[in-house]
């Protein structure tokens, strides 16, 4: 009978001296200065980690594995090196998970399970690797899944065997993923830390320091629920009845854009892709032909390899013509790596597309050449159109300059002949120092047109009025309502009222929704209500609301809790 190894009885190693190879570091471009996403922090707070090939990204031939180095081994006798590894948490009541062969010295010597929340060991031969939880994720713990990733960590400790060393050397370790299950995400990092054996008053601060930090946040998720499962206790929550509109597994959807049309279906335009920034952005449609109660029909509206389509919005003319208009990302190169310069690609250019449905969205025509948005370099919409009396369209966009600068300015398209062709009205704020982009775009009982734009310089939003249908405007000014990072939606009622729904990314993460009673010259803060105020984290809202003929408003947005996306919806009435 095998004895059981004692981890401790042996000679202790650190398991992490030198990173050998990363998947995800070999863009094709490097010099365009590739986005990376964060590492997120492990059981002692923020450190460098590598981790097999980013699920996000398609796998490229040639890729490296991820291999590093331990530190030298004393003596040739059997070890144990320990090293900080993490892995994606693995979702409640998913079985079996993924699993990952772990190599030493290029030989495969065991495989390990990944995700798992308890600690564990596998044994091999003259091998084991025993794994001792120190921090866990959990499928509503607020941490983004791809801009600040972190998983389930802790010590490894790798029993190796006396034959497989030499002394005065490093043993050279690499993990391979197995063949995987789609539906769950799956990688295995190695944090780059060299003092995993030391126990010293720092080692213990730093576990302190991101000790308080979870239950900080573990605090505020918990106050997030109690507040959802409590709503007839807070005389700000508004009464309002909810609905899943589209979700797709492990997909991330979002920006979803909504339009009611003339034959009473209500449509809503949606990006699904593999994450949030990756180049296989689709732009897809869902259905609604009872008010709203139930969805299905989806469609793929526009779609291209690597390409992500991103920016779009919906709107329906008079005369029962579907307009779309759409701006793809292409700042991607063949790897899925993203820039913040743009790669040489080919394919479409990245501008706007105005397409056209003349079946209330079942099919679609597109132009080969998008409009041109010069002086700009860009020049993009996310939000509906307005249709004036007189038949002229407006299309409120954000813009961005030539020369790299990352300010961001906002103005008004116009278009004549129903959307054909286009040509710059106005630019209603275009400021050295602040940076405004997003725009909201309402046209009022009154006749006027309010623009509000997302602030990426401060918490409130910037407005802009203009009483002669777009000509001129009013200087862009903060306006009270404050939303950090997300754009708004804006709906006036019969009355006149004009509603602003808007989400904030903070603490808390939250939609809301606030009036205004003088035709936009004021919003009543005092009187903002909650829609909802428990969303985890800030990869969320992005409301398009819209009037239904029952006085309802409806409003759909986006966000993302147990690991999963998904695009909601939100019937409310407003009284005063």
């Amino acid at each position: 009978m095998t004895q059981p190894i004692d981890f401790a009885a042996r000679q202790q190693v650190e398991g992490f001296a030198r990173l050998i190879s990363d998947p995800n570091s070999h863009p094709l471009y490097p010099d365009l200065q590739p986005w990376k996403p964060a590492s997120g922090h492990d059981f002692r707070g923020p450190s460098p980690v590598a981790r097999t090939h980013d699920w996000f990204r398609p796998e490229a031939a040639g890729e490296p594995d991820l291999v590093w180095e331990t530190a030298p081994a004393p003596a040739a006798v059997d070890t144990t090196f320990s090293f900080v590894g993490e892995s994606a948490d693995l979702p409640e009541n998913v079985y079996p998970g993924n699993q990952a062969t772990l190599y030493a010295n290029e030989q495969p010597v065991l495989t390990f399970d990944l995700g798992i929340r308890q600690g564990r060991r596998w044994s091999a031969d003259e091998w084991a690797l025993d794994f001792a939880p120190r921090q866990v994720s959990a499928s509503v713990d607020g941490y983004h899944r791809q801009f600040a990733g972190r998983g389930n960590s802790g010590i490894y400790r790798l029993a190796a065997p006396a034959t497989a060393l030499t002394a005065g050397q490093p043993l050279r370790l690499k993990v391979a993923l197995a063949p995987q299950r789609s539906d769950v995400i799956t990688w295995f990092g190695v944090r780059q830390r060299t003092d995993v054996l030391e126990m010293t008053a720092q080692t213990n601060a730093e576990q302190i320091a991101q000790l308080q930090q979870e239950i900080i946040n573990l605090k505020r998720l918990v106050g997030g629920l109690a507040r959802r499962a409590y709503p007839e206790l807070f005389a700000d929550r508004l009464e309002t009845e909810h609905v899943i509109v589209y979700t797709n597994g492990n997909k991330h959807v979002h920006v979803p854009d909504l339009v009611q049309l003339q034959n009473g279906d209500l449509l809503v335009a949606i990006r699904e892709a593999t994450e949030h920034l990756s180049n296989d952005g689709q732009l897809i449609t869902v259905r609604s032909k009872d008010g709203g109660k139930t969805w299905g029909e989806r469609q793929v509206l526009r779609e291209a390899p690597l390409t992500d389509e991103r920016d779009f919005g919906l709107n329906q003319l008079a005369d029962g013509a579907l307009l779309c208009a759409e701006w793809p990302n292409r700042k991607y190169d063949a790897r899925g790596f993203y820039y913040n310069g743009t790669p040489p690609v080919t394919g479409r250019k990245m501008a706007m597309y105005v397409g056209r449905s003349h079946d209330n969205g079942y099919t679609w025509e597109w132009p080969d050449e998008p409009l041109d948005p010069a002086p700009y370099l860009y020049s993009i919409t996310s939000e509906h159109m307005v249709e004036l009396p007189s038949g002229r369209l407006l299309m409120a966009n954000y813009f961005t300059r030539h020369g790299g600068s990352r300010i961001l300015g906002v103005n008004i398209l116009a278009s004549d002949d129903k959307g054909y062709t286009w040509r710059e009205l106005a630019a209603p704020a275009d400021m050295p120092d602040v940076s405004l982009c997003e725009p909201a775009l309402e046209r009022t009982k009154s006749g006027r047109l309010i623009c509000l734009m997302r602030n990426q310089t401060g918490p409130e939003y910037y407005q802009s009025n203009s009483d002669d249908d777009g000509a001129t405007w009013s200087p862009a000014r903060p306006c009270g309502v404050t939303g950090h990072a997300n754009p708004a939606s804006l709906v006036t009622l019969p009355d006149g009222t004009v509603l602003c729904v808007h989400g904030q990314r903070g603490d808390p993460c939250a939609m809301y929704v606030v009036a205004s009673y003088d035709d936009g010259a004021t919003w009543d803060m005092a009187h903002r209500k909650v829609i909802r105020d428990d969303l985890p984290n800030f990869d969320m809202t992005y409301p398009s609301a819209v009037l239904l003929p029952d006085g309802r408003v409806f409003t759909v947005y986006y966000y993302n809790m147990f690991g999963r996306f998904f695009i909601a919806g939100d019937f409310f009435r407003w009284e005063r």
